[in-house]
């Protein structure tokens, strides 16, 4: 715990779990006010507080869009990131060859955040530790990011937990994993898919998928256990018209407003 105002961003915690290492950072400020403080002083304290954050901010995309070699755990845990700034993180990872671990939980990432992050990781080759924990990207999110998973080959550890995902994200994301080769670890704790598709998708990451066929309701998909066998969903491809000039694009107010139009009226079809 901090209890003098700077711009150190807390400690690190880490916990083993049962099949990878799952790294929990947690960020604590204090600033060591009495109760004896005017109000005033609190206001300026906060003040000083996001004024600090906002600078680290900036420092990390940058070092990222550069390329830099000593940026590659980047921690934004809590932080409140609009999607100008989702945008700019998106198009420095499609280059950046450094960024191992990324750490975005409780950034309050939408929808039409995750499109962007999945845009990344279709040609991100680096990261391979993501963590999306306590978002808001829901089934059209997850659906985007099951998307990019067909392409991405890097990524081993992906946290979607408390996303509000329910069983038409879910099924996607089994489809991806099962084609996906590289993730190891997936965690989907909090969400509203029903059980039998979590456990059907921590089954495929652990290796004990059965090797029958099976049929599941509407917009089926198949269990195979002979990559000859596994086909690429339908509707997989129509992410592959997110292209570099539509991020770079997407900072601009219209696009972001027609973006987010077409994806609230899936969001209402689910």
């Amino acid at each position: 715990r901090l209890h003098n105002l700077n711009c150190d961003f807390g400690r690190t915690h880490f916990h083993h779990s049962s099949n990878s290492l799952n790294f929990a950072f947690v960020i604590e400020y204090s600033t060591n006010i009495s109760e004896q403080q005017k109000p005033s002083t609190m206001t300026s304290s906060s003040s000083a507080n996001t004024k600090c954050q906002k600078k680290y901010l900036r420092k990390t995309l940058k070092n990222i869009t550069k390329n830099d070699p000593s940026t590659s755990k980047v921690v934004l845990n809590g932080y409140n990131l609009e999607d100008e700034k989702i945008a700019t993180l998106a198009m420095s990872l499609v280059t950046n060859s450094h960024v191992q671990i990324l750490y975005l939980s409780q950034c309050g990432i939408t929808a039409k955040g995750a499109y962007l992050l999945a845009f990344a990781l279709r040609k991100n080759r680096s990261l391979e530790h993501l963590w999306l924990n306590g978002n808001k990207i829901g089934s059209v999110g997850a659906e985007a990011i099951a998307a990019a998973l067909f392409e991405n080959k890097t990524l081993m550890t992906l946290g979607l937990a408390n996303n509000s995902i329910g069983n038409r994200g879910g099924k996607k994301l089994v489809e991806a994993v099962r084609e996906n080769e590289s993730i190891t670890d997936i965690f989907l704790e909090g969400n509203r898919m029903n059980k039998r598709l979590v456990d059907e998708i921590n089954s495929i990451v652990d290796g004990e998928e059965d090797e029958e066929e099976e049929v599941h309701g509407e917009g089926s998909y198949y269990m195979h256990s002979s990559k000859e066998a596994r086909k690429r969903p339908a509707g997989a491809d129509k992410f592959i018209d997110l292209d570099d000039s539509t991020v770079t694009a997407s900072v601009s107010p219209s696009c972001v407003g027609r973006m987010l139009d077409a994806i609230q009226e899936e969001e209402e079809e689910e």
